[in-house]
C-alpha cells in the first residue's frame, strides 16, 4: 500500500478522520454511494486495533482475534460483516473460519468449553447447573427479546426519545440503568454459574457488576446464535478487502497523515487541515478518533457549546491493556489448547477487577490462532497473544515496566501450560502507552468509554455533534466497544449522513443502486 501524506484534490464531499473498522466501513460504503471521499490515517496501515504486523516469520492481530456476524445464518438475521463485506463486493477475498469452542473458561477447579449454537451453549451450562435450568432458560429468552428490541433502535435515537416514549422500548426501559449482575440475580442462585455465565467479560471490559446489561446482550446473542469466527491471514485481511473496494470506487486514503485541525465556520464543518498545513474542504467530516481529542483538540471549546467539554470530561474511558505476542514449539493442541481461552485463578470477578486496577494482570485471554491458521507461523510452532486488562495509571512508567510485565504475563500462562517458559521463540511486550501512542486513545483504552450503564447504547455519545457535518464513528460513539460494534458503528454512521432512517432501508437503496455485485 502506498503511503502519501498529501491529498490529490483541495476539496471532497467526505473527510474521515482515522481508519478503524468504524471509519472505514463507513468510507467504503460512503465511496460506494458515490461520494467522493478521502480517508486520513496516522499509522503506516489501516485498520487501527484490527491491523496486524510481522516480526520475522510470524504473523500476529494487534488486538482483534474474533468476531461473529462473518457468515450467513439462513435464519433471516442480519450478519452485518458478510453483509459489508458482500455489499461491498469484496466478500470472496476474505475467508473466515470457524471457531469451536468458541471459549474455553478456565477456574481453580473447572474447565469449561463453550459450544457455539444458541441451544447447546444453554445446554451445556445445564449440564453442570441442572437445578438453574428454568433460570438460565429465562435468561436466554430474555437476552433474545432484547436484542430484537435493539434491532428496532433508529441509528441516532437519543436517550430522550426513549424516555419520551417508553412503551415503544419497554425492555430499555426497564434495564437500561441495569448491569448484567443485577440481572443475572433476578433468575439465577448459584454464584458459580452467574460467574460462568458471565466470564466473557474481558471482551467488555467491566466485570459483570459494573457492565451495562444492554452491551452484554448483542455479544452473547451473536456469538451464540451467528457463530464465531476467526479472519484466515489475520483480521489485517479484512481490513484490507473493504480498503480495497475503497479505493476501487473513488475513495482516497492518506498513510502516516496527521489531521491537526477540524475546520469549523459559522457553525459548520468546512473540512480539515493536515499537519503539512494542508487545507482540505469538505462539508462532511466522520471522526473515528479518539472522542476527546476530536473535540478538544481538533475542534476546540469555542465551536462547541459552554457545557459540551466539561460533561464529555466527566466520562470514563475503559480499561487499557498489557500484551504479549509469543510463539512456542509446544506442542498446544496436544495440551488441551483452543483458539480463545480465559483464565480465572479465582470465581470472584470483582475480586480480578480490583486486581487490574492495582496493576495486576488478572482474568488473562490467550488466543491461540494458529490452531486455525497454521500459516501465521512455521511448522512446528504457535503463536500465542496474551491479554489482560489493566488500569492506566497502575505504574509510574510503562517503559521502565514493560519487561516485568512481560514476566507477569508469563506466570499466568504457566498456571495452564508450566513448561511454556523452556518453549519461547519470540517474545514481544505491549502496554497501555503502545496502545495510546498508535491510536492516540485516551489512557490507551480498548474500549472507547467505559461500557457501564451509563455510558452504553443510546446513553453514550451520538453520531451527531453539536457542529453540523460533523459525525462520529467507531467505539467512542454508539452502539459501543468490540469489533462487530464498530462495524455496525460505521455502516450506521454511513446511513445516518446519507440521510436514511433505517439501516435496512439504506441497504435497499444501496442495491437499487446497483452498488451490490
Amino acid at each position: 500500500m502506498n503511503v502519501r501524506r498529501e491529498a490529490l484534490e483541495e476539496s471532497y464531499d467526505v473527510i474521515v478522520v482515522g481508519s478503524g473498522l468504524g471509519g472505514i466501513s463507513a468510507a467504503a460504503l460512503l465511496a460506494k454511494a458515490g461520494k467522493k471521499v478521502l480517508v486520513v490515517e496516522r499509522h503506516d496501515r489501516p485498520g487501527g486495533y484490527a491491523h496486524s504486523f510481522q516480526r520475522g516469520k510470524y504473523k500476529f492481530d494487534s488486538a482483534v482475534h474474533v468476531t461473529t456476524g462473518a457468515e450467513e445464518t439462513g435464519f433471516g438475521d442480519l450478519p452485518m460483516i458478510h453483509y459489508l463485506l458482500k455489499l461491498l463486493g469484496v466478500r470472496d477475498r476474505v475467508n473466515f473460519l470457524p471457531v469451536d469452542p468458541f471459549y474455553t473458561t478456565i477456574f481453580p477447579d473447572l474447565r469449561f468449553d463453550a459450544p457455539p449454537g444458541t441451544q447447546e451453549f444453554l445446554d451445556a451450562h445445564v449440564q453442570l447447573f441442572p437445578h438453574e435450568e428454568r433460570g438460565l432458560r429465562q435468561l436466554m429468552r430474555l437476552h433474545t427479546r432484547v436484542s430484537r428490541e435493539m434491532k428496532k433502535l433508529p441509528s441516532d435515537i437519543s436517550p430522550y426519545e426513549t424516555l419520551r416514549n417508553p412503551e415503544d422500548f419497554p425492555l430499555h426501559t426497564q434495564y437500561g440503568n441495569a448491569t448484567l449482575a443485577q440481572v443475572m440475580d433476578e433468575l439465577l442462585t448459584e454464584p458459580r454459574l452467574k460467574a460462568l455465565f458471565g466470564s466473557l467479560w474481558g471482551y467488555q471490559g467491566l466485570p459483570p457488576s459494573k457492565l451495562s446489561f444492554l452491551k452484554w446482550v448483542p455479544m452473547i446473542v451473536g456469538f451464540s446464535y451467528m457463530g464465531v469466527y476467526y479472519c484466515e491471514g489475520t483480521f489485517q485481511n479484512m481490513v484490507n478487502a473493504i480498503v480495497w473496494a475503497f479505493e476501487r470506487d473513488g475513495g482516497e486514503m492518506l498513510l502516516r497523515s496527521h489531521v491537526r485541525r477540524i475546520l469549523v465556520r459559522d457553525g459548520k464543518v468546512a473540512g480539515v487541515m493536515l499537519e503539512n498545513g494542508q487545507r482540505i474542504h469538505a462539508p462532511v467530516v466522520i471522526s473515528n478518533a479518539d472522542a476527546t481529542e476530536t473535540f478538544d483538540e481538533l475542534v476546540g471549546g469555542e465551536y462547541l457549546p459552554s457545557d459540551f467539554l466539561p460533561n464529555l470530561r466527566q466520562l470514563k474511558p475503559a480499561l487499557s491493556a498489557v500484551l504479549l505476542y509469543m510463539a512456542t514449539d509446544l506442542d498446544l493442541e496436544a495440551l488441551g489448547a483452543t483458539h480463545e481461552m480465559f483464565l480465572y485463578r479465582t470465581w470472584d470477578h470483582d475480586e480480578t477487577y480490583q486486581h487490574l486496577l492495582d496493576g495486576k494482570p488478572s482474568g488473562v485471554t490467550l488466543t491461540i490462532p494458529t490452531l486455525l491458521d497454521s500459516s501465521l507461523a512455521p511448522p512446528g510452532e504457535h503463536l500465542i497473544s496474551v491479554t489482560s486488562l489493566i488500569s492506566y495509571d497502575s505504574v509510574s512508567s510503562w517503559r521502565q515496566e514493560k519487561e516485568r510485565y512481560g514476566e507477569l504475563l508469563l506466570d499466568e500462562i504457566e498456571w495452564v501450560f508450566p513448561e511454556i517458559r523452556k518453549h519461547v521463540k519470540f517474545m514481544e511486550g505491549g502496554t497501555p502507552r503502545t496502545l495510546e501512542r498508535y491510536t492516540l486513545n485516551l489512557s490507551g483504552a480498548i474500549y472507547g468509554w467505559e461500557q457501564s450503564p451509563e455510558q452504553s447504547g443510546i446513553n453514550r455519545l451520538g453520531r451527531r455533534t453539536p457542529i453540523e457535518g460533523l459525525f462520529l464513528s467507531g467505539h467512542w460513539t454508539q452502539p459501543g466497544g468490540g469489533v462487530i460494534t464498530v462495524v455496525v458503528s460505521g455502516v450506521q454512521t454511513a446511513q445516518v449522513v446519507l440521510g436514511y432512517p433505517d439501516v435496512m432501508d439504506f441497504f435497499k437503496a444501496m442495491e437499487a443502486l446497483n452498488v451490490t455485485v
